[in-house]
């Protein structure tokens, strides 16, 4: 069923999403031209119109999947979904896991144009034009500060970062859609989504105030360091700026089970279109 389900998500937003791929490759294209002319001025617009459309990509598509969803369930036919003979959790999963699969697709578009635009854009910046050996170089010197392994972890952990955006978003659309935030309309996703993201600001503050540790260089190699937020707070100016404090990973792990379990909760028992 998931997959029927998931079969139409591709045809009603393979339009949006098509829409959004081709502004994306349109900008990527002129901005390559703009920078194969190593005009200092336009050269610098070129770059620009290159790096800001990579790294939108991936927000552009989860909101407007995000919206699509809210549409789809809340609002244009939302009665029709909701009156589908399918449990309400399989409509969500559907929904989210393509949400999902949408993000990493990004993500490879967003790398793979990027590579294409490497030999203009990195002749242009002094470094080396394969973008291969580049990777091979960034590889080489993570390589050289901390282990294999935690080296993967660091890519999955970045990955897993990203996919964190569409289960919160479609918490605030799911939740923003209950009696008596419905009346807003699309003002209630967006009351809920301004509400967790102040509330994720104090809870990952507290976590990382809770996990006094961080990640920095010692030695010549990453490692765990201890790492004092009220410490770093009273040292002012003189505050190390060097160290990545981790306590705010398990406060995003675990809001985002909360509104994954929150959202499928909705979808069992608070949905209402009235």
């Amino acid at each position: 069923m998931i997959t029927t389900l998931m079969k139409h998500e591709w045809l009603r937003t393979r339009g949006l999403l098509g829409t959004i791929g081709a502004i994306v490759l349109l900008l990527v294209a002129a901005g390559t031209a703009l920078t194969a002319t190593g005009w200092p001025v336009i050269s610098l617009i070129g770059m620009l119109m290159v790096v800001v459309p990579l790294t939108g990509l991936i927000p552009a598509l989860q909101i407007a999947l995000t919206i699509h969803y809210w549409q789809s369930s809340y609002s244009r036919t939302g009665y029709f979904t909701q009156s589908l003979p399918v449990r309400g959790a399989t409509i969500y999963a559907a929904k989210l896991l393509w949400a999902l699969l949408i993000s990493l697709a990004g993500l490879l578009v967003a790398f793979g144009l990027l590579f294409a635009a490497w030999p203009v854009i990195g002749g242009q910046m002094g470094t080396d034009r394969n973008p291969f050996s580049v990777i091979q170089q960034l590889w080489s010197t993570g390589a050289a500060v901390t282990s294999t392994p935690l080296l993967i972890a660091g890519i999955v952990l970045f990955v897993g970062m990203i996919l964190v955006w569409p289960i919160q978003y479609f918490f605030a659309a799911s939740v923003g859609s209950e009696t008596p935030l419905n009346r807003l309309g699309l003002g209630g996703p967006v009351v809920v989504f301004l509400g967790l993201y102040l509330a994720s600001q104090v809870l990952i503050f507290l976590g990382i105030a809770a996990l006094p540790w961080g990640i920095a260089m010692v030695d010549g190699s990453l490692a765990v360091v201890h790492w004092s937020v009220f410490s770093e707070m009273a040292a002012g100016s003189t505050s190390t700026d060097d160290i990545m404090p981790i306590g705010f990973l398990p406060v995003i792990l675990l809001m985002t089970l909360v509104c994954l379990v929150r959202s499928v909760h909705s979808w069992r028992s608070k949905v209402s279109l009235v």
